[in-house]
């Protein structure tokens, strides 16, 4: 059973909820680029603003969530070493339950689902014009991508 390279789990978990974000603010722009030139650098600050937030705030979640199901991953029984789909599988997965997770705790309480998962309390929120599609697609989509990044550590060992 190869060993956890935890540095590599770091990174990946680390850079996670900034993909996310990324995901999340340039999918939309990509299907409507109605933006104004003029816009661009409240855009690029927003984003940083955003970027830094973001990081911080999900880095817990990410770390917990996506190290349960690297531990789940480490302990199947594989020949060999686990490969990348299985690594891009268990981040989707670690994100999905994340996401789970956010939707219950909003549900239950939007004040303790403020601490690790803001976004869940304005899922479905009025005016939020089809903005949930890109919300949920880009968390799930920065998962498969930790999963990935993860699986490069993985391999080199």
């Amino acid at each position: 059973r190869p060993p956890v390279n935890a540095n590599g789990f770091a990174v990946a978990a680390l850079l996670a909820p900034g993909m996310a974000l990324t995901i999340f603010f340039i999918g939309p722009g990509l299907a409507d680029p109605s933006i104004a030139p003029g816009d661009i650098g409240r855009l690029i600050g927003s984003f940083l603003f955003l970027l830094l937030i973001v990081s911080f705030w999900g880095a817990l979640p990410s770390l917990i969530f996506g190290g349960l199901v690297l531990a789940v991953i480490q302990r199947m029984p594989w020949r060999g070493r686990p490969t990348a789909l299985v690594f891009l599988v268990g981040g989707v997965v670690a994100a999905g339950l994340y996401m789970l997770t956010g939707f219950a705790t909003a549900g239950l309480s939007p004040g303790v689902a403020m601490f690790f998962a803001p976004w869940a309390t304005d899922l479905g929120a009025p005016g939020a014009n089809g903005q949930d599609w890109w919300l949920v697609s880009s968390l799930l989509l920065a998962g498969a991508a930790a999963g990935l990044i993860y699986a490069a550590f993985a391999k080199r060992g």
